[in-house]
């Protein structure tokens, strides 16, 4: 009996050794996909004018890039539909805000509207963002 306990124990050990060996392995092969990436921004700032509403697409990164924008707005209100669409390319300065493109609604858009915006890049990849 004495030699299947010593055996007994080698196996759990080992076992121990080998359970506690893998999940190591593991972390050390996942910290790589844990680092932050850099991503553009993304923005529709929306501001009321006398009886207007102006949207403005606004994008900004952490480092300069090139890309294409395409703004979707569609308005429903009593006073009338219209959609809207507007499209083209920037360059963005690093931590710096760019207007990409503006568009006015009457005032009767307010809470009647649905804005999105797009932004296509090749140093981050593709964006978008909505309003409201």
């Amino acid at each position: 009996m004495t030699g299947m306990s010593g055996l007994r124990t080698t196996f759990v050990t080992g076992f121990v050794i080998s359970v506690g060996f893998f999940p190591i392995c593991a972390r050390a092969q996942t910290s790589p996909a844990a680092e932050p990436k850099m991503t553009i921004g993304c923005q529709i700032r929306v501001t009321s004018q006398n009886d207007m509403l102006r949207l403005e697409a606004v994008a900004n990164g952490p480092k300069p890039a090139t890309g294409t924008y395409r703004l979707d707005v569609l308005k429903q209100s009593p006073s009338g539909t219209s959609q809207n669409v507007q499209s083209g390319a920037f360059e963005l300065d690093a931590d710096r805000d760019a207007i990409l493109t503006t568009v006015v609604l009457d005032g009767s858009a307010r809470g009647h509207y649905r804005a999105r915006l797009t932004l296509d890049t090749k140093e981050f990849g593709s964006v978008s963002c909505v309003s409201p």
